[in-house]
């Protein structure tokens, strides 16, 4: 009987909930009364157990004139089970999209920085869709070796813009970034530019700054990204760039 109460319950009901379907798994059709004394409930708990059983799809009301109830076959076992599964992985995935908040609000009252790191590039675009998730406005300088995740940075700026969220950047003189401005593509994403001569900065990394983070973001061969969660020194680098760009912009 233990190890039948355990395999119920791994279908998301309770030790309590578990005793009761097996009742009327084994005893067939019951009454509270009968169901009470059986699991060694007290009929009030046995009335609100069935209740919520019954509102999951496990037990259900006899037919007749005495109220009574039956066990529904064990496959909706894996039928709830199956749910659960599908909900905890909503969770999860929930739970990961609302970390940066919660990470930000745990940061801000304990003042203590933290730093993060992320390999290759899937990590790289982890730190994107970190830097979306956040929903603050962005200073960015960029490098010109961004180019293998152009397709991918060309659609997260679609999806920051469709946000509301405006970049504030720093880039290259290139044909590109020209025609983006001189055509109005900048002005759509929300993308606030100014550009510096290619000479003055060739690094393979891109500097962003959203809200109390600043992502160092390695092209090339290092193909890395730094992420530091520190509001003293997201303003550092976020005054540092707006320097550059008054003096680029004269």
């Amino acid at each position: 009987v233990f190890m039948d109460l355990e395999i119920i319950k791994k279908a998301g009901l309770s030790d309590a909930q578990a005793k009761t379907y097996f009742a009327l798994l084994s005893k067939g059709v019951l009454t509270p009364a009968q169901i009470a004394e059986e699991t060694g409930e007290t009929r009030t708990n046995t009335y609100a157990l069935l209740n919520k059983m019954e509102e999951k799809g496990v037990v259900r009301k006899s037919d007749g004139k005495k109220l009574c109830y039956e066990a529904m076959h064990p496959s909706v076992l894996e039928t709830l089970a199956e749910k659960r599964r599908r909900a905890a992985s909503k969770n999860e995935e929930a739970l990961k999209a609302g970390m940066s908040g919660l990470l930000d609000i745990f940061y801000a009252n304990s003042e203590k920085p933290s730093v993060k790191t992320f390999i290759g590039y899937d990590g790289i675009k982890e730190v994107y869709r970190d830097i979306l998730n956040t929903g603050e406005k962005v200073y960015l300088i960029r490098t010109e070796q961004d180019e293998p995740l152009s397709e991918f940075i060309a659609k997260y700026r679609k999806a920051m813009a469709k946000k509301g969220i405006e970049t504030i950047a720093l880039t290259p003189e290139t044909t590109a970034a020209k025609r983006h401005i001189a055509e109005g593509v900048d002005k759509e994403l929300l993308f606030n530019r100014v550009l510096m001569p290619r000479s003055d900065y060739t690094a393979p990394v891109s500097m962003m700054v959203y809200g109390r983070k600043v992502a160092l973001v390695a092209y090339g061969e290092t193909e890395m990204s730094t992420v530091i969660t520190s509001p003293a020194i997201a303003e550092a680098m976020r005054q540092m760039i707006m320097l550059l760009r008054e003096k680029y912009a004269k």
